[in-house]
């Protein structure tokens, strides 16, 4: 079973019910219709299907969730999410903080890897020699806060409160190297 199959599967309103019936305890096809609520002629077809399909045994008058299908699914598809954070973030530490150009994660216990990411949006928005007003700063930094953990003025505060950028009468500048934009 793929993960892609099971989302289809469990799509189905009849097929969820049956399987929660089944993950709530359900061995019996009785069981199931009373757990579940659905009619014989309802869930014997979504029985069936899930048997088919891998995600139930059947045994001698039993039933049961396929356990090593269900897990094998779910290592398939975070295998896949690790490849997809990779092939995005190639650099490992910034995978799991940015992704898409888009700061998801501010680290907050590990100072070192909080300066990467934190260096490598500064970096790669500002450059050294440059300065800027606090509205250009707050609208080079709103890219990497669409649909993330920040909005722009945080990340700005976060940048200056850790020594990336420097502020002096309402301008910023590049506090110091942060290494490459990569």
């Amino acid at each position: 079973m793929t993960p892609e199959q099971l989302a289809i599967d469990l799509g189905d309103p009849v097929l969820r019910r049956v399987f929660s019936a089944l993950a709530l305890g359900a061995t019996t096809s009785s069981e199931i219709l009373s757990l579940s609520g659905l009619s014989a002629p309802q869930a014997a077809p979504a029985i069936g299907r899930l048997v088919r399909s891998g995600l139930l045994a059947q045994g001698r008058g039993s039933l049961a969730l396929d356990e090593g299908s269900l897990a094998a699914a779910a290592e398939t598809a975070a295998r896949r999410v690790a490849d997809e954070a990779a092939a995005d973030q190639p650099d490992p530490q910034l995978r799991g903080h940015i992704r898409g150009g888009v700061l998801v994660n501010v680290p907050e216990q590990d100072a070192d890897a909080r300066r990467a990411v934190l260096g490598h949006i500064a970096a790669a928005t500002f450059a050294a020699d440059d300065d800027y007003d606090e509205r250009t700063v707050t609208d080079r930094l709103q890219p990497w806060c669409e649909g993330g953990v920040l909005d722009a003025v945080s990340l700005r505060r976060a940048l200056v409160d850790d020594g990336l950028l420097a502020r002096e009468s309402g301008r910023y500048r590049l506090a110091a190297p942060v290494g490459s934009a990569g």
